[in-house]
């Protein structure tokens, strides 16, 4: 029987500050050989055709976020996030549309609103739209631009970097100016 993790991104353990970008069979595999990995995202896939990976990222305590605005499958609307929740028991959701996050936190799943920073007015009135009640992490995209805009702002909730990640010195240079992760797809950055 699946159960939700009690894992989240909003307490990533020390040794995982790079949560892992899902898209096929093969990365959703190596993810859940990776000792070090508690949180992962889906995206670019269909989670139905992952049940049984779901079962054993569930045996294993992984915590299972799906990318709502990029997946397949599952409709972004209440009877979709209230299949994730009952049934597949995945801990969060990432969407960049408020209405998703609110339907999503009355199925008790954890929200990450992803905002995108096309130029610092526009990531202040971002963020300045963000529903705190319906929303636990930001999520900001791309990463690379944190040390230069977000540095010099006042953010009311956690956050993590997102896009554009391809090196550890990037990753580095997001995680010190304040990120408490940073998603990336490229499997050499999982660890």
């Amino acid at each position: 029987m699946l159960t939700r993790s009690t894992r989240s991104l909003l307490n990533l353990p020390a040794r995982q500050k790079t949560i892992p970008v899902i898209e096929n069979r093969v990365q959703f595999s190596l993810a859940l050989n990776s000792s070090d990995l508690t949180a992962i995202v889906l995206r670019h896939c269909n989670p139905l055709d992952f049940r049984t990976l779901l079962e054993n990222a569930h045996e294993r305590g992984l915590a299972v976020y799906v990318n709502m605005d990029h997946i397949d499958g599952i409709a972004p609307d209440a009877a979709g996030l209230r299949y994730l929740a009952t049934q597949l028991h995945i801990k969060g959701v990432v969407s960049s549309h408020g209405k998703i996050l609110a339907q999503a936190k009355s199925f008790d799943l954890q929200t990450v609103q992803r905002i995108f920073a096309v130029d610092s007015t526009g990531l202040e009135v971002a963020l300045d739209s963000v529903d705190d009640q319906h929303v636990d992490l930001l999520a900001i995209s791309p990463a690379l631009v944190i040390p230069y805009a977000v540095s010099q702002m006042s953010l009311h909730l956690p956050f993590i970097g997102s896009g554009f990640v391809s090196t550890p010195q990037q990753v580095q240079m997001v995680l010190r100016a304040g990120a408490i992760g940073v998603t990336v797809s490229r499997t050499e950055l999982w660890t």
